[in-house]
């Protein structure tokens, strides 16, 4: 056992000591990441991914007939509802000179036009038109203001529908139809259809609601730039880990070329105490860079991993893997000068096969299913659910998958180099 954690701690040190294996360790995967925040830096300034706000101006100028109902003025407080989001700002417009020369100099976003007869077009039911004007470097904002006034006219033109069934059923009763009635009816109609409709979209508690298969909670609006980062720092961590692993085995063929392997040989230990002090190297090299990269992402980009015991399960788990399918990809490895291409090849396609790449951008079902015939595919499920906040319990299938896999590749590894080196 001495010589086990004498071989590891002498590994350790050597690892931590060189420059390059602690720039590929922990520099390479930070910096990677930072350039892919600083790409989603819009995202970031705008807070966690929020929508731009929308400024935007309405012009009412229906002039309703006397003892109408001026639909028109309905258009704006329909807009500025509470339960609207909160990137859309509508405002009242009182010239509209002065509100296209607002729209033209950037200072709004949409402009928004009611006729003169509007309401007067909906009570004859005739064609009644809103016109919007809009930035046309804007999309997605105008794209929802446009449906938000298909509901709002949708929501008129329906309540024309109901008091046509009304009049027809009171004609048909011989009741006389009274005007009160009507426009009573006209007002509960609309108000009803304005509230679903809000209700359905933007209320705090909509009637319908997506959340994960966990059951963990998450906030759809505030982390697309956080899921984004912290996703791609999980692929990076899991890839620069399976370098190090890598890395870790490759000092048996160091050893080897230096001549000091084959006098370690020679102590009572053998080759079984140097293959499992190797293993233990490699363990505690990656446990220090998973935990250097960790608090530093958290630092620096706000990554938050999920709950201590499920972090510690994925880390434990892609450790054993990574160690354990280096040492099994060096043992058909003859010589240094092999080691390098084969180290930055293998791990290079196993790598994007397991998805590490397209950590953030949704990928077909079958490239999915394709990430676990790598480890790196298990790894990247084990860390995708810590970031969602999975429990021990949720982490422990992709865990122990992982660490089954490692487990076998050591053991695979461990023969071939016996065989080896016998």
């Amino acid at each position: 056992m001495a010589q086990i954690l004498a071989i590891a701690y002498k590994d350790f040190l050597r690892s931590t000591r060189s420059f390059f294996a602690l720039g590929m360790m922990v520099a390479a995967p930070l910096l990677i990441t930072g350039l892919i925040a600083l790409a989603f830096g819009g995202l970031a300034a705008s807070g966690s991914g929020d929508m731009t706000a929308l400024r935007v101006l309405v012009l009412n100028a229906d002039q309703p007939a006397e003892g109408q109902m001026d639909i028109g003025a309905m258009v704006l407080p329909f807009l500025q509802d509470e339960k609207m989001p909160a990137w859309l700002q509508a405002e009242a417009a009182a010239d509209e000179t002065a509100a296209r020369q607002a729209l033209d100099e950037g200072q709004a976003g949409a402009l928004v036009l009611i006729p003169a007869n509007f309401s007067d077009s909906i009570a004859a039911g005739q064609p009644a038109q809103i016109t919007i004007l809009q930035d046309p470097t804007l999309t997605i904002g105008p794209a929802v203001l446009e449906n938000l006034l298909h509901i709002f006219t949708d929501g008129i033109s329906g309540a024309q529908v109901g008091l046509t069934v009304i009049t027809d059923q009171l004609a048909s009763a011989g009741a006389q139809v009274d005007g009160s009635i009507t426009q009573t009816a006209l007002l509960a109609y609309t108000d009803w259809f304005k509230a679903l409709q809000q209700n359905l979209n933007h209320s705090a508690e909509p009637q319908l609601q997506i959340v994960s298969p966990l059951g963990v909670e998450k906030d759809n609006a505030a982390n697309t730039f956080q899921q984004v980062i912290a996703q791609t720092m999980a692929g990076m961590l899991i890839f620069f880990t399976f370098f190090t692993g890598a890395s870790s085995a490759e000092l048996l063929l160091k050893e080897q070329e230096e001549g000091t392997l084959a006098r370690l040989f020679t102590t009572p230990g053998g080759r079984d105490a140097i293959l499992a002090g190797k293993l233990l190297s490699g363990l505690l090299t990656i446990l220090a860079q998973c935990a250097v990269l960790m608090a530093a992402s958290s630092l620096l980009f706000g990554v938050k991993w999920g709950s201590p015991a499920s972090v510690l399960l994925a880390v434990l788990a892609t450790a054993l893997a990574a160690t354990g399918f280096g040492l099994l990809l060096l043992s058909g490895v003859r010589s240094m000068r092999q080691a390098g291409p084969v180290i930055g090849g293998v791990i290079s396609a196993t790598g994007m096969l397991g998805g590490l790449m397209t950590t953030a951008v949704p990928m077909p079902g079958l490239f999915t299913q394709l990430n676990l015939l790598v480890p790196q595919g298990w790894a990247l499920r084990a860390w995708k659910l810590t970031l969602q906040g999975a429990s021990f319990a949720d982490v422990l299938f992709p865990a122990l998958v992982l660490a089954l896999i490692g487990a076998a590749c050591y053991a695979a590894g461990s023969f071939i180099f016996r065989k080896r080196f016998a």
